[in-house]
């Protein structure tokens, strides 16, 4: 008896007389560490592990913290209609390039005081709720791209994520991107929120956080004052202080930071247009 070829349009024939579907293919994105993708098209609800959020008019977006592990990892997204559909989110390395800030200006900075490493530890314990990951966070009162903190905004010193040395000391990485604004140079909010902290601390001098909702927070660092205070409402473009040196600094600057489900991100992401970013397809 001849036996005919087991073609692929065969196989379609048999795995839909049998009422199944053929399975659909894999979607997915990749990006590098302190990046963002983003999911366009008619998104409700977003889920990456075990987090979720809600979309932002209509589109998933999923920040990538700087240090989060590279590898594969499983999102989702519900639309408007009900569907879920799944996708890869691949995380590749971003190299962590070295800052070395040698001959340090300010000691106190250098060799940390028992009483000052103290008052940042209680600090931090104010801040890290702040920026942390929130299952319920507010309504998001925010699109993108964001507003820039200065106008103009010149190039940034392209130092997010450095990994710093003072003086041959290790110290944490940088988790903002810094611009060298002159110093008395207004400070704009990069969108309409919440200020939830305004105050001065000892390691980013002057600071202001700015809650815009769906657990997005903008952070405004060594400023030389603030014209905020907390639970004050802000739109955006709005003046919310000037540009210092204040904390543990060299030179004036505005160091711009940005937290997004509690990812620490590049904020350069959320100031170009979003069709700009790394897409699920």
């Amino acid at each position: 008896m001849n036996r005919l070829p087991f073609s692929v349009s065969m196989a379609l024939a048999m795995t839909l007389s049998m009422g199944l579907r053929p399975m659909a293919p894999t979607l997915s994105v990749s990006v590098t560490q302190g990046e963002v993708a983003r999911w366009a098209g008619n998104c409700l609800r977003c889920s990456l592990e075990k987090r979720a959020w809600a979309a932002v008019n209509g589109t998933c977006y999923y920040p990538v913290d700087m240090d989060m592990k590279p590898g594969h990892y499983s999102m989702s997204r519900r639309t408007t209609g009900g569907k879920l559909e799944s996708a890869q989110l691949t995380v590749t390395e971003k190299r962590c390039v070295d800052e070395n800030l040698d001959n340090f200006p300010k000691k106190e900075y250098v060799n940390v005081s028992a009483q000052n490493q103290a008052r940042a530890a209680q600090e931090a314990s104010r801040v890290n709720p702040l920026i942390a990951y929130q299952a319920k966070p507010r309504p998001a009162v925010f699109d993108l791209p964001i507003g820039k903190p200065a106008s103009p905004l010149p190039k940034g010193a392209g130092n997010f994520g450095a990994c710093r040395t003072l003086n041959g000391q290790p110290r944490d990485r940088h988790t903002g991107q810094d611009y060298p604004v002159s110093a008395g140079k207004p400070v704009l909010s990069a969108a309409n929120g919440r200020v939830v902290l305004a105050a001065n601390l000892f390691y980013s001098g002057n600071s202001v956080f700015i809650d815009h909702g769906n657990g997005l927070v903008t952070e405004y660092f060594h400023l030389k004052s603030f014209m905020v205070k907390p639970n004050q409402t802000v739109t955006k473009g709005e003046r919310i202080g000037l540009v210092g040196e204040t904390g543990r600094v060299t030179g004036p600057h505005l160091h711009f930071g940005v937290r997004w489900q509690g990812a620490c991100i590049n904020p350069g992401f959320l100031l170009v247009d979003p069709s700009d970013l790394a897409a699920v397809k």
